[in-house]
């Protein structure tokens, strides 16, 4: 598919988030956009309007270089700054967790959390939205439970991942699951509603291996008469 006339300024936009090492919240918030609304507006799944980018440029500072992609000259002339806060000696870098994690920023929440619990072999729980997994393949008879009305918590212990053998789709999450017996489950990406993380404690030794018994050998024993 072709790319599309607003490419280069969401680009534009995309790259000054990045090196001003602001989050979706942080930009959502100076622009007076609802955050889940500017990540599809960013990832290019919704149309961005021109009151958006606007107020999209004034909050990262972009007008400059939206005159230079536009084609217009250089501005010369004296600027206006804004006062942002104190001046920083010896500023960190900006974090930039797409480079740091091999994240998405904007992309899909929910199933990069799950794919990096798999990955990293992680005890973890993932509540899934009742109303949206109606035909997953989980038992009826789980579905039907009152205790699970709102929302579904399954447990992925590190020890079964293998077994789960999960597949990452691009709308869905394919998991194995053992209920009464054993279901392959789809779970749909909009139903994940939250990921919970145990972190191993690698800060304790590892446990020895129980010591193998050794079988007992017959023994003699002098009795005196």
């Amino acid at each position: 598919m072709p790319n599309r006339p607003s490419e280069p300024l969401l680009a534009l936009v995309r790259e000054a988030i990045r090196k001003r090492g602001l989050t979706t919240s942080e930009v959502a918030e100076r622009a007076s956009i609802e955050r889940g609304a500017l990540k599809r507006r960013l990832s290019g799944s919704e149309d961005l309007t021109v009151d958006e980018f606007l107020r999209l440029a004034q909050a990262l500072d972009l007008q400059q270089e939206v005159a230079n992609l536009a084609g217009a000259p250089p501005d010369t002339g004296p600027r206006t700054l804004r006062a942002v806060g104190p001046a920083v000696i010896d500023e960190p870098p900006p974090f930039e967790p797409d480079r740091v994690f091999g994240l998405d920023p904007y992309g899909n929440v929910g199933k990069q959390l799950v794919e990096q619990g798999f990955a990293l072999g992680l005890d973890m729980f993932v509540y899934f939205e009742r109303a949206r997994i109606e035909n997953s393949g989980v038992p009826r008879a789980v579905l039907a439970d009152k205790r699970f009305a709102e929302a579904l918590p399954i447990r992925f212990e590190p020890r079964w991942h293998r077994h789960n053998a999960p597949e990452f789709h691009d709308e869905e999450l394919v998991v194995r699951l053992s209920f009464d017996a054993l279901y392959t489950c789809h779970f749909p990406w909009s139903s994940v509603r939250s990921v919970n993380f145990t972190v191993p404690d690698e800060s304790l030794p590892p446990v020895p291996p129980p010591e193998e018994k050794k079988a007992a050998r017959p023994m003699l024993r002098l009795v005196k008469e």
